[in-house]
């Protein structure tokens, strides 16, 4: 028996970013209404576009395509509630979706579809996250790749921009400032003190050549 479906109604809704769709579903003698919530990008995209002249009738893989899309646009929405607390990357993003009982593809599409409209910028987080932990907490360089890798920041990403960021920090600079905080001045002369303040300074993420080099200077100062 041939199935027969058409929008009968379309409303905009959430300062025009959600389409409210009524679907007619028309089986011989018998009908049913259905309800769907989608993106208004989404509705573009499954090729309906002319929603002011309806009744619209529409294949039955665009209505397979909405109810898709009407499952995309509550994780989406989920997404946009969570990155309303704080930036989080993709493959963040997807767990906490997955967390909140979201089929795995679902949770990935909406990851996807925030980052391709600007809502999840991770060479934005990137940057700032470079900038706080050189700049802030000091880190030396090899101590701030381990803990990009630990954010789950995309590899296309890192590749693209870390190395260029990274040559922006003044490391000199920042692990002279990290021993003036961190470590006993008049006690550097001493080689078991020393010897530790390169076991710390490694930690940061400074090798040992670098902190030989900086204790030089700070010597020199002083």
């Amino acid at each position: 028996m041939e199935i027969s479906t058409s929008i009968i109604s379309c409303e905009s809704r959430r300062g025009g970013t959600e389409r409210f769709l009524t679907l007619k579903i028309t089986s011989g003698e018998h009908s049913e209404k259905r309800k769907l919530a989608v993106g208004a990008k989404m509705l573009a995209e499954a090729g309906i576009t002319d929603t002011e002249n309806l009744p619209l009738s529409i294949t039955r893989e665009q209505f397979d395509t909405l109810e898709y899309m009407a499952e995309l646009w509550e994780a989406v929405k989920k997404g946009l509630d969570i990155l309303s607390f704080a930036d989080n990357t993709k493959s963040r993003l997807i767990k906490k979706l997955r967390e909140r009982s979201f089929d795995k593809y679902i949770a990935e599409d909406a990851a996807e579809y925030l980052s391709r409209y600007g809502y999840i910028d991770e060479t934005g987080m990137l940057e700032r996250l470079v900038d706080r932990l050189a700049n802030t907490k000091l880190y030396g360089r090899g101590r701030i790749k381990a803990e990009i890798i630990k954010k789950g920041i995309s590899r296309e990403v890192v590749d693209e921009n870390l190395e260029a960021l990274l040559d922006e920090v003044d490391f000199e600079e920042n692990l002279k400032k990290l021993l003036y905080k961190k470590c006993d001045i008049d006690s550097l002369s001493d080689r078991k003190y020393r010897e530790s303040v390169y076991a710390a300074m490694y930690r940061y993420g400074y090798s040992v050549s670098q902190t030989r080099d900086a204790i030089k200077i700070i010597e020199k100062e002083n």
